[in-house]
């Protein structure tokens, strides 16, 4: 791994830990990630992840980035290609969306309602991100509600 690709690997590590919430809805911690890793069957220390964080270990043999991509639970691509890491930046907005308990309790009021209501508040849901600025300033919100739903 050239220096260049060090770097990369070190921010789409730093990204993973920094993103991707564990399942008490906050980030990983070193310990945690290296504790994942040795449940799946590699060994990758705390102090070694550290480094590879920050940029300072700069060439992790295929069977870390094997280990670490396990223990996020991410295909292994990410740390490799640029399409993948698109690609898993989507899959992190996923895993993010999914350990959000208000998103949880959102999709399943959702649940059992005709496909075609469902239909209209995924477009609401995509007026509000498109308009996620004046949102979050307060009633816009309720404006933009009213006028989807009346």
């Amino acid at each position: 791994m050239s220096d260049g690709e060090a770097g990369v690997f070190a921010l789409r590590l730093d990204e993973l830990f920094r993103s991707l919430p564990g399942q008490d809805g906050r980030p990983y911690s070193a310990k945690t990630i290296a504790q994942r890793a040795a449940d799946r069957g590699y060994r990758i220390g705390e102090s070694y992840l550290s480094q590879l964080r920050s940029g300072k270990a700069k060439s992790p043999s295929f069977r870390t980035v094997e280990g670490l991509a396990a223990a996020f639970d991410v295909d292994i691509r990410h740390f490799l290609s640029d399409d993948t890491e698109r690609r898993s930046r989507m899959e992190i907005e996923q895993f993010r969306a999914m350990a959000d308990p208000e998103v949880h309790r959102v999709a399943q009021r959702l649940a059992g309602l005709p496909k075609e209501t469902v239909a209209v508040v995924d477009e609401l849901v995509d007026v509000l991100h498109k308009r996620r600025e004046p949102a979050a300033r307060g009633d816009q919100a309720l404006h933009l509600v009213d006028e989807a739903t009346g």
